[in-house]
Order: C-alpha cells, then structure tokens, then sequence
C-alpha cells in the first residue's frame, strides 16, 4: 500500500466518524425539534452513549492518527536517510534497502539506480587510474636514470630500481623516509642533498655535479639534476609540492673526453716525432760535412716520416669526411687481391726489415677477383699490417692468407701479438679506441675504424678472432667479382 492511500484511508476514516457523529446528532435534534413526546429514559441513555462512543471512536483514531501518520511518513524516510549514510560511508554496502513499492521505495529504487551508474563510472575511472598507475610505474622502471621525488616535507616519495641500486638501499627503506633521517646513515643520499641546500637546481647557471658511484664498475658517473615541483592550491597560486632528483649516466661523455684527450696527446706525440726527425735530418743535410751517402740516408729517412705524416693526416681528413656526411667515393671494378697484397707489403718492408718479422703470404692459384676499390683495399690491408707490425716481437712470424670463402673472397692476417681479450673485440673497431694495457706506439686509433667503414661500403665485412697470449687475426671480406 503506498503511503499517499495510508493517509488518504486514516483522513477518510477520521472524516467517516465525525460525519457519523454528526448526522447521528442532526437525526437527533430533527426528531426533537418535531415534537417528540415520551422520551424515556432508556432512549435517552442510549442517544448519550451513542454520541459518546462517536466522541470517543473520533477521539481515539485522532490520537492515533497523530502518533502514527508521522511514523508512518518519517519511517521510512529515516531508514532511507540511513541506508544513505551507509552507502556514502567507508563501508562495503553499495545499495540501499527498497522495504515496499511505496513512494519511498521508489524514491530508494531510483537513488539505487544513480549508485550503479556511479558504480559503473567509478570503476571505469579506477580502471583508467590503474592503467595510467601502472604506465607511469612501467616507464619509471625501465628507465635508465635515476629518480627520487621529495615532497615538501622532504619525504621519499618515488624512488625507481636505479635510484636504488645506486644508493645501496632496497625500496623499503626508502619510501616514506623522511630524506634527512636516511642520509644520517647514508653517504651517497647525503652527498645528493648538499645542491639542494645551495639551491643549485636545474636550470640555473651553476653547472650540475658529478657524482661517482663506485660500485657500478665501468659506468660510475652520474649527473645530478634537481627540478622543483609546483602545485596549484585552491586560489589558482603557484605552491612547492616538493623536488625530483634525476641521476642520469654520464660515464660514456666522460669516457669521450678522456678518449678525445689520449688522442690529442697521442696525436701531438706522433706529429712531434716526424717533425723533430724531420728537423735534426734538415740540420745534418746542411752541415758541410755531410758525405753524399749520408745525405741520401738522410732524405730517404726524411721520405719515411714524411709519408709517416700524410698517413695520419690522411686519416684525420678521412674521420672529418666522414663525420661531414660527405661518404664514402668508391671506384668498384674487379680486383686482383695478389696485386694488392703485393703492394701492401712492398708499403710495409722497412717496418718488417726494422723488426725482422718473417713475412708469409699463402695464395691460391684458384685466388678469384674481388669486386672492390684497389686504392682504399689496398688502404685497410697495409693499415692492419701496419698494426700486426707494430704489436709483434721481433722475429716474429706474421702470415697473409687469401681464399674464396662461398660468394666472397676472405683475407686475413696473423700475428703473434699478445693478444685482445674478447670484450675489447667489439671497442677496438671505434673511433680513438684502445686496448687497456698495450700501448699501442704510432697508433691514433682511427684506422681500423675508417678500414671498417671502408670494407662496409664495398658490401664486405671486418671483424676480429683473437685470445690474450694467442695472437690476433684481422680478416675482411669481398665479394666475388
């Protein structure tokens, strides 16, 4: 029964008896009024009690009437009221009770309604937060940088696995740590807050330090950067919501520079030694007593360094070149790689009379051409004799050989060296690099990388097998002409 007929039955019935006592009354006082005689006096007690069983009857559904119409309107809005605050509140429940199929329930039917369209948005907007979370979760992770995210309170917020590995401490330990108390135990985190205490943040024209972390082996260096976070309060005002450490790996720019400074010294040091041969030769040819004999030994030594010269010039042009994006001019046609090491070693006699090393060059008589470029062939074969050269003992044996290796043709050569360790196989090949530990006399590092970039071009490959103590072989490839 809905509410609107309880109230509408409880006035009718009320209504009923009052109409009732009323007409009883009227009926009454017409039949008085006509002239009614002998009235007893049973009829009269009767009329009295009538009317006061109306007055009481009124009286008594008045009350009632008075007591429950509020309960029976506030009831149900107050369960209502109380389902709500349950629903709204931290507890499990998501609807409210529907009692009966009244206005109220109606009422708690359509509010149960507005909770499941909530319910579905909600779930939908926690689904995107979740994914977002774990997007943002991802991308920290897998990032190669270090980050650590303050709040203003200067509490460890964020601290991704690299942070960690670098600090030495597990995420545990470090989230909702205040930054201060952990650095008391902690060196490294305490070296990372002096910036921040000389507000030397990122952007500034302070330059970001350096820090070195030990324990990471080859990639020690790592540079700090601070950056401020801001937040906007309810005034749309700019607030600091805290700051964002970012150590990011530095180690290879550190590398290049002291790379590009063996270089420069490496390179002064090779320039000056020609020169100043070169020099005291010019100062002998103009002594007087000079014999001719000696003036000749004199201008074919001055030839040697001068060619000693060009080749390094030669290479340093060729690096500018290349890092010019000018390329590579190659002149291909078909090659007869006896010819080419015929003049490869003919370039590389007096460094192998200077050192003694017995030369053995194994051809095939099958040998077919190459398709390549003579001059820059002939280039990287003397570069890699040059380096078997210079890295074996005197006396050494040093052997070339040639094949037909399916579709190319492969040549190598064999040193008795002291050997490069494998995890060097891939480093010598770069620009400027070396091998720790071999000193490497005459060498400025470029030219097994312009001889790789050279063999490259004309569709070949470069590569290198050796063992420490076991020698080396450099072998590059061509194809079959």
């Amino acid at each position: 029964m809905s509410l609107k007929l309880k109230i509408r039955l409880s006035v009718f019935l009320l209504l009923l008896l009052l109409l009732g006592l009323g007409g009883y009354a009227f009926f009454t006082i017409n039949y008085l009024e006509k002239g009614a005689h002998g009235i007893e006096q049973h009829d009269f007690n009767m009329a009295r009690t009538t009317v006061l069983a109306f007055l009481g009857a009124g009286t008594a559904v008045g009350i009632t009437m008075m007591v429950r119409l509020p309960r029976i309107v506030v009831r149900p809005l107050r369960r209502l009221s109380v389902d709500m605050e349950r629903v709204t509140g931290p507890g499990p429940a998501t609807r409210v009770a529907v009692g009966r199929r009244d206005e109220v329930g109606t009422i708690a039917a359509a509010v149960n309604r507005v909770l499941s369209q909530a319910q579905d948005e909600r779930r939908i907007t926690l689904a995107e937060l979740f994914t977002e979370r774990n997007r943002m979760e991802s991308l920290v992770k897998s990032l190669d940088e270090g980050l650590l995210l303050l709040d203003e309170q200067r509490t460890i917020v964020l601290a991704n696995p690299v942070a960690c590995d670098l600090l030495g401490l597990p995420q545990q330990q470090l989230l909702g740590k205040s930054a201060d108390a952990v650095a008391a135990t902690n060196e490294l985190l305490r070296d990372l807050l002096v910036p921040l205490a000389q507000a030397n943040l990122a952007g500034d024209a302070v330059p970001d330090p350096i820090f070195t972390f030990p324990h990471k082996g080859d990639a020690p260096h790592y540079q700090l950067s601070i950056s401020p976070i801001e937040t906007l309060d309810h005034a749309n005002k700019r607030t600091p919501a805290g700051h964002i450490f970012c150590l990011r790996n530095v180690s290879d720019f550190k590398k290049l520079d002291e790379v590009k400074s063996t270089f420069l010294a490496t390179i002064s040091h090779e320039l000056k030694t020609p020169l100043a041969s070169i020099k005291l030769s010019l100062m002998l040819l103009q002594n007087p007593r000079t014999s001719d004999t000696e003036r000749q030994t004199l201008a074919a030594g001055i030839g040697e360094e001068t060619q000693r010269l060009l080749q390094m010039v030669g290479q340093l042009i060729e690096v500018s070149r290349l890092d010019a994006g000018a390329g590579i001019k190659l002149n291909v046609q078909p090659v007869r790689l006896a010819e080419v090491i015929g003049y490869a070693t003919q370039t590389v006699q007096p460094q192998l009379q200077d050192k003694q090393i017995q030369l053995d060059v194994q051809l095939p008589d099958t040998l077919p051409s190459a398709q390549g470029d003579v001059e820059k062939t002939t280039w990287v074969l003397i570069n890699l004799l040059s380096n078997a050269i210079r890295y074996s003992p005197p006396g050494a044996p040093l052997v070339i050989r040639a094949m037909q290796w399916g579709e190319m043709v492969r040549v190598s050569v064999e040193d008795c060296g002291p050997g490069i360790p494998v995890e060097f196989h891939k480093r010598i090949f770069q620009r400027f690099a070396g091998v720790p530990g071999q000193g490497g006399q005459g060498s400025s590092g470029l030219g097994l990388s312009i001889s790789r970039e050279f063999i490259d071009a004309q569709a070949g490959k470069l590569w290198v097998e050796s063992q420490p103590g076991m020698g080396s072989r450099f072998l590059f490839t061509l194809p079959v002409a």
